[in-house]
């Protein structure tokens, strides 16, 4: 409750102080269209918050207008929509686009590294790592901006009672999860938002991932998957918004920063939600819908971290910022008491 007030304490000061400056500016009124990655419902719930607040912020000069997955342009291709302008803004989940920008695989999430939210938040913001993930997607022309970090879990029709039994699995999965899967003979399958539940519910693949378990609950993973693998494989996955660079350098210095406090308080209100929502809807699907939460072995977890080392060394081959990336991954697992 405490953190709470904090931060709705801070969300209040910033709001006095951007609205000041938007009293101050006389700039061109702007309505901007945002594609996001998720269904309606998700999206309503994520960013109707964000939608007002940036529209109160800014006295009205901004306002945004949200369209979910695959209204405007399939989800694959949302950064480069955005990069073109052809759409002003978009909410993409990292790990999507790493064949462009290579560093936002560390940002997707490394599969048993981080132990809980806060260090993936505190490596982001505090150690700096937002700004490697800006000089990577800005040669995409878009401008970065972190939305809310999350746990990825892993439903599956049968127990994942060990690492042998993810053998000959097929998941829905991306990005060094994806990787990780292959390291103990599973393949991973990139299957887009909406197409998901049919995939799962006809057999497609074996199980998926969809954050943890409240965005999981959303997408009926529940209906037709019985089995939520603890602890979740990845800690510290980021959704995030990119926004077009052009429009961006357009705006002025108080829309810029009208902006960045929207996306900051309207992140972590969404982070707050989905926490919530994701505790009580494993509940749920436990009490009403007969899921199972089925432990890992230490060893196994021990294993795991082993792998996700293995993979880990792969990822500075992949260019510079993957090099500087994975540096103050390192350093900060030093720092946590982790690695020596």
């Amino acid at each position: 409750m405490r953190s709470f007030k904090i931060s709705l304490a801070i969300v209040c000061i910033v709001f006095f102080f951007v609205t000041g400056l938007c009293h101050a500016a006389e700039a061109q009124k702007l309505k901007l269209k945002m594609q996001t990655f998720q269904l309606p419902d998700e999206t309503k719930r994520n960013f109707a918050k964000f939608v007002e607040l940036i529209k109160a912020l800014s006295n009205g000069q901004i306002e945004v207008t949200l369209f979910p997955v695959g209204s405007l342009v399939p989800a694959k291709e949302m950064l480069e929509a955005v990069g073109s302008g052809g759409i002003d803004m978009a909410q993409v989940v990292e790990g999507y686009f790493v064949k462009t920008v290579p560093v936002s695989e560390i940002a997707a999430g490394i599969p048993f590294l981080f132990r809980n939210l806060d260090e993936s938040k505190m490596f982001m913001f505090n150690k700096g790592f937002v700004k490697v993930l800006r000089k990577g997607y800005a040669k995409q022309n878009v401008y970065y901006m972190p939305w809310e970090t999350y746990p990825v879990g892993l439903m599956t029709k049968k127990p994942v009672k060990s690492v042998g039994a993810l053998k000959k699995m097929k998941i829905r999965a991306h990005g060094l999860t994806a990787d990780l899967l292959a390291k103990v003979g599973a393949s991973a399958v990139f299957i887009p938002g909406g197409e998901l539940y049919t995939a799962l519910a006809t057999g497609v693949v074996d199980g998926g991932q969809w954050g943890d378990a409240g965005p999981m609950f959303s997408m009926k993973f529940h209906e037709v998957l019985k089995n939520y693998m603890s602890p979740e494989p990845v800690v510290g996955a980021w959704n995030s918004i990119v926004i077009n660079m052009d429009l961006w350098k357009k705006m002025t210095p108080e829309q810029r920063d009208i902006m960045e406090a929207a996306i900051l308080a309207g992140g972590e209100a969404s982070y707050r939600s989905t926490r919530l929502l994701s505790a009580t809807r494993l509940k749920e699907m436990q009490d009403k819908w007969k899921v199972k939460v089925v432990p890992l072995p230490e060893a196994d977890i021990d294993k795991m971290r082993q792998y996700s080392r293995e993979i880990q060394e792969g990822i500075a081959k992949k260019g510079p910022l993957c090099v500087q990336g994975m540096k103050m991954i390192r350093a900060f697992m030093k720092e946590l008491g982790y690695e020596k």
